[in-house]
């Protein structure tokens, strides 16, 4: 080790990291609040220019006609059961924004996205991926109607409304749902800590995998 070597002043190690703590809302009404525990720390507002998205609702169907009449996704379609699970924005540049329309082949357990230019009317690209996006509101209306067809739990009084999920993926590789678009809905009331039922629905054969009530003792 050089003679000269030396250890940065202790200033130069500590590290402060600024806990904005949770915000929950609406809060919780069977917990205590915990605020009064956080330690208050310094703030300073930061000046920032807010960006909205120059894409309509004009453009949003524009963007799905579009791409659902191009080439490529239509031999990707062919034959396979898809649905368009939304429209958002890719930049491929600092000025240059387009509508990404989202297609997801429940078939093959695909996601396809499609970039499009809707002063030319044409697709720029085509990327199909072996991933699964983020839940989509129609996905969930849909979870939703297969749980009141199926009974059960809106016999049972819970409010199904209330259902929020997310989707998760099985990983039994042998088991016959792999790959299958499975959403695992929980159930409130949404001021409450705990759920008070839940349900897994396979959105690719289209029924309810299992549903229940958590146990009183579990969400009290």
């Amino acid at each position: 080790m050089p003679d000269d070597f030396s250890l940065p002043p202790p200033e130069l190690l500590r590290v402060d990291v600024v806990d904005l703590g949770p915000v929950i809302d609406p809060p919780f009404t069977d917990t205590k609040s915990f605020h009064a525990y956080l330690p208050k720390v310094p703030t300073k507002p930061v000046e920032f220019e807010p960006t909205e998205s120059n894409l309509t609702d004009d453009g949003t169907r524009r963007a799905v006609e579009v791409a659902l009449a191009s080439d490529e996704v239509g031999r990707q379609s062919a034959g396979k059961r898809c649905d368009v699970l939304g429209v958002g924005t890719a930049a491929t540049g600092r000025n240059s924004e387009y509508p990404l329309v989202t297609v997801y082949n429940y078939t093959d357990g695909l996601t396809v996205e499609v970039m499009v230019d809707l002063d030319t009317a044409r697709v720029l690209e085509v990327r199909t991926e072996n991933r699964q996006p983020p839940l989509a509101d129609a996905e969930r209306s849909q979870a939703l109607d297969l749980l009141r067809d199926a009974g059960g739990l809106a016999d049972s009084g819970v409010d199904l409304d209330t259902g929020m999920g997310l989707i998760v993926e099985e990983a039994d590789f042998r088991d016959p749902r792999y790959g299958h678009r499975l959403v695992d809905l929980r159930f409130g009331p949404r001021d409450k800590r705990l759920p008070t039922a839940y349900a897994v629905v396979d959105l690719t054969d289209r029924d309810v995998v299992t549903a229940g009530r958590v146990p009183q003792e579990a969400s009290s």
